[in-house]
């Protein structure tokens, strides 16, 4: 019951990241649906105080080549906890420093390992659709499964980076890697 009802929250907020009235909306693609799979992930993760402070704004960055095709400016300006979305587009590793959430497009494979190294305990969330990615230590990873977009989460990549998933998203995830229960 929870999957089905994130699984509709995901599907009502990609709806409302198109433009124009909802009756016209075509159905949402897999990168609208991943954006709001996003800002989900934002809302449902916790930063230290230290790393996101009160009003502070979270910035979404995508590094590499951006696959989601303008699904991701319906986020810019968004209220997520208090704070307003930042989005921004990065080339590496050393401009993830202001980042609280990275996408890592596909684009970066080969370089995976390094950019999760060079990411590594600095308090910020890493997603990426990339093939076991969260087996890698990235902290999520989208897979599309049977059509649908699901997800996995590394509990120990968040723990050694600050970050706090809800009990919530956890349950929501296709598997939890890193933890011997919740």
């Amino acid at each position: 019951m929870i999957r089905r009802l994130f699984g509709r929250l995901a599907f009502l907020v990609a709806l409302n990241l198109g433009a124009g009235p909802a009756w016209t909306a075509a159905p949402p693609g897999e990168y609208q649906i991943k954006a709001a799979y996003l800002l989900n992930f934002a809302r449902y993760v916790e930063w230290p105080a230290a790393r996101l402070p009160t009003g502070a704004p979270l910035r979404l960055c995508v590094l590499g080549r951006d696959p989601f095709g303008g699904a991701l400016i319906g986020l810019e300006g968004r209220q997520v906890n208090g704070h307003e979305m930042r989005l921004r587009q990065i080339e590496g590793v050393d401009q993830a420093g202001d980042c609280h959430l990275v996408f890592i497009a596909d684009s970066e494979e080969r370089r995976l390992g390094l950019l999760l190294r060079g990411l590594a305990g600095k308090g910020v969330l890493s997603v990426s659709d990339t093939d076991g990615f969260a087996e890698a230590g990235g902290s999520i990873g989208l897979v599309v499964e049977d059509g649908r977009v699901r997800f996995d989460i590394n509990q120990a990549a968040l723990l050694r980076d600050g970050l706090r998933a809800s009990s919530q998203l956890l349950r929501l995830g296709r598997n939890v890697l890193g933890v011997r229960g919740f």
